[in-house]
This record gives structure tokens, C-alpha cells and sequence, in this order.
């Protein structure tokens, strides 16, 4: 499923560039009703397992697909909250799956056991289809693709309700006037790589993809039987621990994604990564010390310690790093490499991922607690390089965040605040859209 997903991720970058963000969401629905289907009515292995890759190559393209347009969409006074969302229904996604496998786990019908939830999968991209025609397009693309009274259209109507025409228009006029300078500009993969500023970003989205996975969610989430039987719990137990944990990051990843806009990116990332490598240490140390191997007479004092850890790893993962990923990597690209810059960030993501999934069972077994310390060693680096390399986005319109990295941005007009907020917050509001930006690269 994982290799489906690099491919899908890949592929759905050229379709929101070219057909537009809603079509990409018609794509990933597209496949993952497909795959979710022929998964649930396979007849042998090799069919399950072909279907599998076509699941994947839907399902994670939401990931990519849904940050851009949300970011897109989204005030910038409130993009991180917008965007944060989609990573606490990514958990809720989570969730219902492992609410689903203990459900099915006392079903006495073997054939129930996996093909109902395989086929409860259905319902939410065909949800997504039939609630499309009500979703605006992205006046961002849509001004890539000289359709600027659709795309200004589409600013008045969400700014609509709060009668907020001023600032609607100082909004509209920035995005215009930096879709004019992006459509003139090479939008190949190779100049992600080729031109030193986007560059830096590419090795950003790509680092925090790959350092947020080798912190070990995917791992403990998917190999959690591994880990609480080592611990001494049966598998019944197990499962039930597992949506706990799992449900437990609903809630994080919600209050992360209102922290977002109000702490701001940098310092979330930052402690993400030194709290999880903390939690880490904590469950490391309880599995070698009173779980290699659990005593006839355990320590259920120490157990339940490492337990209360796990889940205090996943709270911390789902609102800090996990939020990060949907807000930060679409903010760092201009228009017109949004999507191949985060279709490169989940990719790598993607593909960490699925070395570890192949990995983590044979390591489990055999080395047991010591393999903890490649995700404690990860997360070690990765708040140390964060701390170098991560810059600040919160509050910027997309398209000043491009000073952030040294290069030249249009001007922006003065305008009103967003009405979205008051007081100090109001002052601030004001300055996104005044914002010029550092001409340094101090951050990066």
C-alpha cells in the first residue's frame, strides 16, 4: 500500500496542477473507491495485494491534495487552525479503522473479520465525491489559469459572510498580482533542485517528512501487538489500548491545530520533536529494564509507565508534527510548485514509511527495546535541525513567505484587518497582508 502511495502522491501532483484542486480530490476518491472495493471482494493474495497498491495510490493522495487547497483557501490569520483540521481527521480516519478492528475481532465469521472493514472504507470517499460540487475551486489556480473573475468571485463569496469586502479585495489583489509573476516562471522538478532557494525547501519538506516518521508513530501504530505483547498484555487488550491511543490524538491534534496560528509553526516542530524523543526514552528504558522479558511477576507499575508514555507520545505527535505537515509544507512553495514541493515532502514520508513497516517487525523480535533507539535518535536530530533550518510562517500570506528564503516579493497594498479576529490579533491581521519580509536567510 505504501508503494501505491508514493505513486499516487507523485501522480496527483501533476492533476491539481493541471485540471485543478478539486480534481485531484475527484482522483484520490476515484481510486480509493476502487481499491477499498476490490480489496474487500479479493478472491486470492495476489489479487488483495494488487488492490492494496491502488488503494494506496488514492488514499494518501488526500494528504497532499487536501493541504494545498485548504492552505489555499484559508485566511492567512487562520491557516493553521484550516489546515490543522485536516490533520485531526486524518486521526479520526485512524481511529474509526481501529475501532473497526476490535469490533470485527469477536466476529466468529473469518470473512467478516477483514472484509467489513474493508468495505465501511467506501463510505468516506464517496462522501467526499458527492460533497464536491459545493467546495469552491482554488482561486490560486484558478489565477494560474488566467481565470481571474472566477477566482475573484470565489475570494468576495469566502469572505462573504463576514462582510469583509476591504480586505477581500487587498487579498485578491495580492494573489493576482503573484500568480502574474508565477506563471512566468519554470515550474519542472528539476528546478526544485537546480535553484537555491527552492532547494532549501525541497530538503525541508523532505527531512520533516522523513524525521516525523522515523520518530516511530507508523511503527508503533501499525506493530502495536508486537509492542503490548512485549509489554504483557493479550491481544484483546491490545486492541483496546490501541483505540485509546489512537482516539486520544483526535483531541491533540484539534488543540494543536488551534495553537498553530497562535503559537506559531517553528515552535510546535520544536517541541514535537524534543517531546516525542523524551517520551521515547521513557518507554526505551521501561521495555529494557522490566520487559526483556516480562517477569513471571511483572512490574505493572513500570508497564503501565511505558503505556501512559505511548500515549503521551501520540498526544504530542498528533498536535505538534503531524499538524505541521499539513500547514507548513504547502505555506514554503509559490503557486506554481506548491503541488510537486508537497507531493516531495509526502512521497519521502511515504517511502520512509514503508522501509520501516518491512523493518520494524524482524527488529521487534530480534533486538526488542534496542530498536527504540533509532526513533529516539531520530527525533534527537531532527529538533536539532529544526532548530537551525525551520523558519516561521504563521500569519503570512503565501505569497510573502518566499522572502523568508531571500527572494523579492510584490509590494503588498495596505488594507483593513480580517474581521475573522479582534484586538491585538487585529493588529496583526493588518500587518499579513503589509508583511515584506526578511531579505535574509537567517532560518535556513
Amino acid at each position: 500500500m505504501k508503494a501505491g502511495s508514493v505513486c499516487g502522491v507523485l501522480t496527483v501532483s501533476f492533476i491539481i496542477d493541471k485540471w485543478g484542486r478539486k480534481a485531484g480530490l475527484v482522483f484520490c476518491s476515484t481510486f480509493s473507491i476502487l481499491g477499498s472495493a476490490m480489496c474487500c471482494a479479493a478472491q486470492n493474495p495476489g489479487m488483495f495485494i494488487a488492490f492494496r497498491f491502488v488503494m494506496g495510490f488514492g488514499s494518501n493522495a488526500f494528504v497532499p491534495t487536501a493541504g494545498i487547497y485548504t492552505s489555499e483557501l484559508a485566511p492567512p490569520a487562520l491557516r493553521g487552525l484550516f489546515g490543522g483540521l485536516n490533520g485531526a481527521l486524518i486521526v479520526v480516519g485512524y481511529s474509526f479503522s481501529s475501532y473497526m478492528g476490535l469490533a470485527f475481532f469477536h466476529a466468529n465469521n473469518p470473512m467478516v473479520q477483514w472484509r467489513t472493514p474493508l468495505g465501511l472504507a467506501l463510505v468516506f470517499p464517496v462522501l467526499t465525491l458527492l460533497l464536491l460540487p459545493v467546495f469552491p475551486e482554488s482561486p490560486r489556480w484558478l489565477l494560474m489559469q488566467n481565470r481571474p473573475a472566477e477566482a475573484e468571485k470565489i475570494v468576495h463569496r469566502l469572505h462573504r459572510d463576514l462582510g469583509n469586502d476591504e480586505f477581500a479585495r487587498a487579498e485578491f489583489d495580492l494573489m493576482r498580482r503573484q500568480a502574474e509573476q508565477d506563471k512566468a516562471l519554470d515550474s519542472s522538478w528539476r528546478v526544485l533542485f537546480t535553484r537555491a532557494s527552492y532547494r532549501k525547501r525541497a530538503i525541508i519538506v523532505m527531512l520533516i517528512g522523513a524525521l516525523g516518521q522515523l520518530s516511530g508513530v507508523t511503527a508503533i501504530n501499525n506493530f502495536s501487538p508486537l509492542i503490548y505483547s512485549t509489554l504483557g498484555y493479550d491481544p484483546q487488550d491490545t486492541l483496546i489500548l490501541l483505540c485509546g491511543w489512537i482516539t486520544g490524538g483526535i483531541f491533540a491534534s484539534i488543540i494543536g491545530a488551534w495553537l498553530m496560528d497562535k503559537v506559531g509553526r517553528r515552535p510546535m516542530i520544536l517541541f514535537g520533536f524534543g517531546a516525542v524523543c523524551f517520551c521515547l526514552i521513557v518507554v526505551a528504558t521501561m521495555m529494557a529494564v522490566f520487559a526483556t522479558p516480562v517477569p513471571d511477576n511483572p512490574n505493572k507499575a513500570a508497564l503501565g509507565t511505558a503505556v501512559a508514555m505511548l500515549y503521551v507520545f501520540i498526544w504530542i505527535f498528533c498536535g505538534t508534527l503531524d499538524d505541521a505537515l499539513v500547514v507548513f509544507l504547502p505555506e514554503l512553495f509559490p503557486n506554481h510548485l506548491r503541488a510537486k514541493g508537497m507531493a516531495l515532502g509526502i512521497a519521502t514520508l511515504d517511502l520512509t514509511d514503508l522501509v520501516l513497516l518491512q523493518v520494524t517487525p524482524i527488529a521487534m523480535r530480534t533486538i526488542g527495546w534496542k530498536f527504540y533507539l533509532v526513533f529516539i535518535s531520530a527525533s534527537a536530530v531532527g529538533l536539532i535541525w529544526a532548530f537551525f533550518a525551520i523558519p516561521e510562517t504563521r500569519g503570512l500570506p503565501l505569497e510573502r513567505v518566499a522572502a523568508l528564503f531571500g527572494e523579492e516579493t510584490e509590494p503588498a497594498p495596505t488594507v483593513v484587518a480580517d474581521t475573522r479576529v479582534s484586538g491585538a490579533e487585529k493588529e496583526s491581521a493588518v500587518e499579513e497582508l503589509e508583511y515584506t519580509g526578511p531579505t535574509n536567510e537567517s532560518y535556513v
